[in-house]
């Protein structure tokens, strides 16, 4: 069983840095001016989301250097993907019931993502020869 990272300053703000990044990048979608479109803002946005932390997962399962796969996990996947993506905006659209078919597709569509951007990133098994399979 692998042993879990000791926290330290570097990954406050590896969290901080990455999450600043996030954030700001969610406010650049969501002020998009089209209104026909503005309301798919939350759900593209956690789609997004959940698409690159699969990205970052798979990435940082490459790494040799398990610090290395910690400081990327951090900063990338807690930080900046926790800052872009919007669970309690989510939720309170997710509240009305005229938007829950829209919640379950974007559950649906956010796992699917997820799992497309860790198949897309995560490393191939090597045959003998040192090709992948």
């Amino acid at each position: 069983m692998a042993t879990r990272p000791r926290f330290s300053g570097v990954h406050l703000w590896l969290v901080f840095a990455g999450g600043t990044i996030g954030t700001a990048a969610r406010l650049v979608v969501l002020l998009v001016e089209d209104p026909s479109i503005q309301w798919l803002s939350i759900p593209l946005i956690n789609i997004v989301g959940s698409f690159l932390l699969g990205v970052v997962t798979g990435m940082a399962e490459r790494q040799a250097d398990p610090a290395r796969a910690t400081r990327m996990r951090t900063f990338w996947g807690v930080g900046v993907m926790g800052g872009f993506t919007t669970y309690s905006s989510f939720a309170v659209l997710a509240v009305d019931p005229a938007s829950l078919p829209l919640a379950v597709v974007t559950v649906l569509a956010g796992l699917a993502a997820a799992v497309a951007g860790l198949w897309i990133a995560r490393p191939r098994p090597t045959s003998a020869h040192g090709h992948s399979a």
